[in-house]
């Protein structure tokens, strides 16, 4: 019995370790992304960074719906990715040292938080945008 329920843990192991990131971080990483205050204290601060993730969420708030207030800042996200999206409270994270340019993050990560307003459950997962992206345009 205990070979079947060790095999059993396992299995589920797995799975669960292949399952999509939720919404809050793993364990060992920060609940919430550090103030501006915080990050200018430690030198993340990439205020041209985020001025332009700013600019880009303006843009992209005037041409879908769903994100009327979303925010972005920069901070550590889990597990090394590029930036995360917390679509239960409309927020970006985009981690300081950032390969990927601005424009990039910022057009996939808007569309997990729209995913999830606009029915409650992510659908798409990161086969974003959808192919019917089209209509969440206002």
């Amino acid at each position: 019995m205990w070979a079947f329920s060790a095999l059993f843990l396992l299995l589920i192991g797995a799975f669960v370790a292949g399952a999509p990131v939720a919404d809050a971080p793993s364990a060992g990483y920060p609940t919430d992304p550090p103030t501006v205050a915080e990050a200018a204290a430690s030198g993340t601060d990439d205020s041209g960074t985020l001025d332009r993730a700013e600019e880009v969420l303006g843009s992209l708030q005037e041409r879908y719906g769903f994100l009327d207030d979303v925010t972005v800042t920069l901070g550590p996200t889990p597990g090394g990715r590029e930036a995360v999206a917390y679509y239960t409270r409309g927020e970006i994270v985009i981690d300081p040292g950032h390969s990927l340019p601005v424009e990039s993050i910022m057009h996939h990560e808007i569309w997990h938080i729209i995913d999830w307003r606009d029915n409650g459950r992510l659908d798409w997962g990161e086969s974003v945008p959808p192919a019917n992206a089209g209509d969440y345009r206002r």
